[in-house]
C-alpha cells in the first residue's frame, strides 16, 4: 500500500537537530505495543525532556502535521497497515521522578510500575491499585485509570501539558475534569508532559505489602503473561463486561491468533501470530454474543489506530467502525 503520508527529509533533518530527541523511521509498531501487533509507523520520535516534546510539537505544527501520541502502547490496537503520521512515544524518554515529602512529580512517560516502586520506597500510599498495570502516568491521567476503588485523578494536584503548537501550560486540579475512565484531557488538543501527585504517608513495609497483594491478585485473575491490550470493553452500567462475556461463553473463542482469555473473558490475547484484523473480528463476534443474549451493547476500551492493509481494507474498515462504537 502506498503511504498517504511520508515524512520529508527536510522535516526529519529538523527533528534530528532537536536536543534530547531520538528519531526513527519505518518502525514496526508491533515492537511498541503490549499486544505485539501492528504495521510500521512512518516515523517515531522519543523526547527525553518536556522541552524537547514542546520543540517536536512546534516543528510538526508548523509542518501541518498532527502526531499520534503513545506511552507504552498498552491500551491500543495498531492496524496491520501501520501508521502514516508521526508517532510521539513518551515511554522510554520522559521517565524522571522526584519525591518531596508526600508529593511526587513525575514525567508522563513514567511507567506505573516505577511510580509504585517510588511510592513504596518513600513510604507513600495511595497508588497501590496501579501495581501490575503496564501503562504510563500520562496514559493513566488521560483515561483517569483506576482499580479497586482508587483512581489517578483523586491524587492529582497539577498537570503540565504541551499544546499542539508547542506551548507548555500547567493546569491545577480544579481546572481538570476527572470522571469514571475519563478526563477533560480527552477533549483537549494537548499532550500530558508531567504531573504532581499528593499521597499519604505510610511505612515502606505497609506499602510494599499492599503492592505485593495487588500484584498477586492481578496475576491470579488476569492473563498478565500473555500479550494483550488490557480490558477490551468498558464496564457497562450496573454490570461487568467480564461477567457478561463469561456468561455468553466467550472464553476460548478464537479468530486466527487472537483468543479470548480463559482466565478473564474481558481480555483478548495474542497467541503468537495474531493480526489486528483477527482481533477486530473477535471483538465483533463476542460483542454480538453479548448483545444477542443480554441486549447490552459493549463499548470498547481499547483504542484502535492506524491503517488497514489494502488487501483487506474494505473488510477491516467496517470492522473498525464496529469495534470502536
Amino acid at each position: 500500500m502506498a503511504p498517504r503520508y511520508a515524512m520529508s527529509k527536510q522535516l526529519i533533518d529538523t527533528l534530528l537537530h532537536i536536543p534530547d530527541l531520538d528519531v526513527e523511521t519505518d518502525v514496526p509498531m508491533s515492537a511498541h505495543t503490549s499486544f505485539g501487533i501492528g504495521g510500521p509507523a512512518d516515523a517515531l520520535v522519543t523526547p527525553k525532556t518536556s522541552e524537547a516534546l514542546a520543540q517536536v510539537m512546534k516543528v510538526l505544527f508548523r509542518a501541518g502535521e498532527r502526531p499520534l501520541v503513545i506511552g507504552k502502547g498498552t491500551n491500543m490496537l495498531v492496524l496491520d497497515g501501520g501508521i502514516r503520521e508521526t508517532v510521539v512515544k513518551l515511554a522510554g524518554g520522559l521517565d524522571h521522578i522526584e519525591v518531596d515529602g508526600d508529593r511526587i512529580v513525575a514525567d508522563s512517560g513514567v511507567r506505573l510500575a516505577s511510580l509504585c516502586r517510588a511510592c513504596a520506597d518513600n513510604g507513600l500510599t495511595g497508588m497501590e491499585w496501579s501495581a501490575g498495570i503496564p501503562g504510563t502516568l500520562g496514559g493513566a491521567l488521560h483515561m483517569n485509570a483506576g482499580a479497586n476503588g482508587g483512581e489517578i485523578g483523586q491524587f492529582t494536584e497539577w498537570v503540565t501539558i504541551v499544546t499542539l503548537d508547542g506551548e507548555l501550560q500547567t493546569l491545577r486540579r480544579d481546572e481538570i475534569g476527572f470522571s469514571y475512565r475519563s478526563s477533560s484531557f480527552q477533549e483537549m488538543d494537548c499532550i500530558i508532559a508531567r504531573a504532581g501527585l499528593r499521597l499519604e504517608e505510610a511505612t515502606q513495609s505497609e506499602v510494599h505489602e499492599k503492592i505485593c497483594g495487588v500484584i498477586e491478585s492481578r496475576c491470579q485473575k488476569q492473563p498478565v503473561a500473555m500479550p494483550s491490550a488490557g480490558c477490551v470493553f468498558k464496564r457497562p452500567t450496573n454490570d461487568y463486561a467480564g461477567r457478561l462475556l463469561d456468561e455468553a461463553g466467550a472464553k476460548g473463542m478464537r479468530v486466527g491468533g487472537a483468543v479470548v482469555s480463559h482466565k478473564h473473558a474481558n481480555f483478548i490475547v495474542n497467541d503468537g501470530d495474531a493480526t489486528a484484523q483477527d482481533v477486530l473480528e473477535l471483538i465483533g463476534l463476542v460483542r454480538g454474543k453479548v448483545k444477542d443474549l443480554f441486549g447490552v451493547e459493549l463499548a470498547t476500551e481499547v483504542c484502535v489506530v492506524g491503517e488497514p492493509l489494502e488487501t483487506a481494507a474494505s473488510v477491516e474498515a467496517s470492522l473498525v467502525s464496529e469495534a470502536v462504537r
